[in-house]
């Protein structure tokens, strides 16, 4: 084949591939924009387009005096190859700022840490069964926080804001570019308590580490000022997720630091309990004021011997004994007989009257019952009868019969308030619920007279005789009932007796003696609180009195 033949063959070839390359490129062309545009352009606006959350600060806790003790905190940080470097943290005040640095988390803190932390409790990361068992108006997000525990988790409603959201674009890059739109959250207004914090840190560091409840309210209202339980926790730990602490605390069986003993936990309540029968007794007209009962020392049912104290101390007795001498000597002779006249129906009647057996309702998670036992309850549970020694047993708070400390503090408001009983409550703007039991006012009188009493000199609580501030309150030293000889001190009081401004309850676990050991702890309280400097609590060396 020669070159002219050649040449027009090889330039066809050459134009029928162009040809052919331009109508592959207008097809691709015409897909792209034509058939799949739609597609990239909404792809590309969504690489350019984020939204986040802005996470929602809890309403802060704060005390009667406004006191903060629970507040959410913003921690800033930036991020440099995936890990978090933070920076400054601070209160929310509003979103003020604009560009790329708005990268936070929301923390939890308690300022006041363990002195605190049972009441106020702390927050915790959000399950998939908190979820599905939300029935707030604000729903939960498994990037929420939920209060676990206190009054974080029992008014977790309240206390939960609603989050915001922030809209920004961003290049190819994913830098921030712009933002485009915001909603800002929604933070619950403050909560403020009836809670003294002053008092709630000084009680508890007072404590050292005892295993020990102190209650203080106002019997007038049922408001609570403090609501120690000893040793406790720091909810810091929880909010901020310091698992090795927090190991320790479940751990700790001695101390059981995460155990609230003032609502969670149930003691015999030892001789306080005989201001419910000493009520029940001259409500139920069984006794009067002026009616009398030989201390003999000892009773003999069978052979079983149940003895007073103070037979039991130093082969004492306090001779023929009136309901006013019974209360100021924590007679236990007077008490077995004056529950064997009662009957165990009436003493569980007005143990139920003041609150026994039943939750308070106050605002934290964690409350129990405790128990006032009868026939019915022990033929049920022990398949066993009801006996005389149960009674005589039930009598001075022993037995089977298992109280919480708060509910304690509750029946010293009832006699303060003169027979008003009003809901023990943590919320300083709620009005107070209170009913009055119908006790007669010589009732009420003389259960009170018994009380003053029993804190002069004579009576058992020794270390409280130096007030100028006239004192009612009723020692107790009640038996574990485990087979030791350990017994948990109780001292339950109110003052003034002419006008009470504050009942005090106090339970040290295991402690020994209600006068020797829960007194002197009321007495430290009361010293400052109606500022009487001068005035010596005494102590257990300084003792001069045989005591229960």
């Amino acid at each position: 084949m020669n070159e002219e033949n050649f040449l027009p063959w090889k330039y066809w070839l050459l134009r029928f591939g162009l040809v052919l390359s331009l109508m592959i490129l207008l097809t691709v062309v015409l897909k792209l924009n034509l058939i799949e545009g739609s597609y990239y352009t909404k792809a590309a606006r969504s690489n350019k387009i984020l939204e986040s959350v802005i996470p929602a600060a809890r309403a802060d806790i704060v005390d009667r005096k406004g006191r903060v003790i629970a507040e959410s905190v913003y921690q800033y940080f930036k991020l440099e190859e995936g890990n978090k470097i933070y920076q400054s943290s601070g209160k929310f005040d509003g979103y003020k700022f604009e560009g790329k640095d708005l990268a936070f988390e929301v923390r939890r803190e308690y300022p006041y840490g363990e002195s605190m932390s049972m009441i106020t409790g702390y927050v915790g990361k959000v399950s998939d069964e908190d979820i599905k068992k939300d029935s707030c108006q604000i729903r939960l997000k498994k990037t929420d926080i939920i209060g676990r525990g206190g009054f974080e988790a029992y008014n977790d409603c309240s206390i939960r804001g609603k989050n915001g959201k922030r809209i920004v674009e961003v290049d190819a890059l994913g830098q921030y570019v712009r933002e485009l739109g915001r909603e800002e959250p929604e933070i619950k207004p403050k909560i403020s308590l009836s809670i003294d914090a002053y008092w709630q840190d000084k009680i508890y560091k007072m404590l050292e580490g005892k295993k020990a409840v102190v209650i203080m309210s106002q019997p007038d209202t049922g408001k609570i000022i403090s609501l120690v339980s000893s040793p406790a926790f720091d909810a810091n730990d929880f909010a901020n997720q310091n698992n090795q602490k927090i190991n320790d605390y479940l751990n700790n069986k001695d101390g059981l630091p995460l155990l609230n003993r003032a609502v969670s936990a149930r003691y015999h309540p030892g001789s306080v309990f005989k201001i419910v029968v000493a009520t029940a007794g001259l409500e139920s007209k069984v006794i009067d004021k002026t009616s009398l009962i030989e201390d003999t020392g000892v009773l003999k049912v069978g052979d079983y011997s149940y003895k007073n104290w103070l037979w039991s101390k130093s082969g004492g007795t306090d001779g023929m004994v009136d309901i006013v001498k019974a209360l100021k000597r924590s007679n236990d002779i007077f008490f077995y007989k004056l529950g064997e006249m009662l009957g165990v129906d009436r003493i569980k009647n007005w143990s139920e009257k003041y609150g026994f057996g039943a939750r308070t309702g106050v605002e934290i998670t964690g409350e129990v019952e405790g128990l006032v036992p009868d026939g019915d309850w022990k033929k049920k549970t022990k398949g066993e009868n009801w006996y005389l020694g149960n009674t005589y047993h039930l009598a001075i708070g022993q037995g089977d019969l298992d109280v919480t400390p708060l509910q304690v503090n509750q029946m010293t408001n009832i006699i303060a308030n003169q027979g008003v009983k009003c809901k023990m409550s943590l919320l300083k703007e709620t009005k107070a619920e209170c009913q009055s039991l119908g006790i007669r006012d010589e009732t009420w009188a003389t259960v009170i007279e018994g009380m003053k009493q029993a804190c002069k000199p004579g009576g058992t609580a020794w270390p409280l005789f130096n007030f100028k501030t006239e004192i009612a309150c009723k020692t107790g030293t009640a038996e574990v009932g485990d087979g030791s000889k350990d017994t948990h001190a109780w001292l339950t009081a109110f003052a003034p007796v002419d006008n009470p401004q504050i009942s005090i309850t106090v339970l040290v676990e295991r402690g020994g003696e209600g006068s020797d050991v829960a007194a002197p702890i009321v007495g430290d309280i009361l010293k400052e609180w109606f500022n009487e400097p001068n005035t010596v609590v005494l102590r257990k060396s300084q003792k001069t009195e045989v005591s229960e």
